[in-house]
């Protein structure tokens, strides 16, 4: 049985968790910002957002066409921009909760695997048609660890409208790596750690990783 995404308020629209998705990619692509390596500045997370945002937004539109016609291509950017740049370690944390302690590192290697790939897969269709969105820097404030940073923007453009998005973002060995997103006050790791709590509370981990695996391969 196909994975069930879980359940948003009225407010957290599809074409919301679309723009949280961008939000992800666009906060950990790389390349046009390298942090120092010592401690990176709350403007380097700023130009970082920014910058690689529109990057990546250009990145789908021009290759729209195979997008569409076959998913592996958006995982394919995703791989390349995104998964080096992002705490992958630290989402998984958070988005398995207190079941983290319990899995082992191969498990939780095989669910960041697999929760990458089902946001990706699931959203490829409507992730294909971006390509007029704009990033607008609106402010940035401490986040909730130690040297953490939040850097608020606005998306808009397209069917979308302006959209809010908050990025939670954290130093890791003298860059920024981006680990969550804020849609409208929503959290995308929030949103989805119910969800697989209850998962897990059924099936255990092991179960959890064969549904999103059998998900992504179906």
């Amino acid at each position: 049985m196909p994975f069930a995404i879980p359940a948003v308020s009225s407010s957290f629209s599809l074409q919301r968790l679309l723009m949280a998705l961008v939000a992800v990619v666009t906060a950990g692509a790389s390349g046009l910002v390298q942090a120092n390596v010592d401690a990176p500045t709350e403007a380097e997370a700023r130009e970082l957002v920014e910058s690689t945002a529109e990057a990546v937004i250009r990145e789908i539109r021009e290759h729209q066409a195979e997008v569409k016609e076959d998913p592996e291509m958006l995982l394919a950017i995703v791989d390349r921009l995104l998964l080096p740049h992002v705490d992958a370690e630290r989402m998984t944390r958070l988005v398995l909760g207190r079941y983290y302690r319990r899995a082992t590192p191969a498990q939780r290697d095989a669910f960041t695997k697999e929760f990458q790939r089902l946001l990706v897969r699931t959203y490829a269709g409507p992730l294909s048609e971006l390509g007029d969105q704009t990033i607008s820097i609106v402010g940035t404030k401490p986040g909730g660890g130690e040297g953490e940073l939040i850097v608020e923007s606005e998306v808009s453009g397209g069917d979308f409208g302006i959209v809010p998005v908050a990025y939670r973002m954290a130093p890791v060995d003298g860059e920024w790596k981006s680990y969550d997103v804020i849609v409208d006050g929503i959290s995308l790791v929030n949103n989805y750690r119910g969800s697989f709590a209850q998962k897990i509370q059924r099936d255990g981990i092991e179960g959890l990783i064969r549904t999103l695996r059998e998900q992504n391969e179906g």
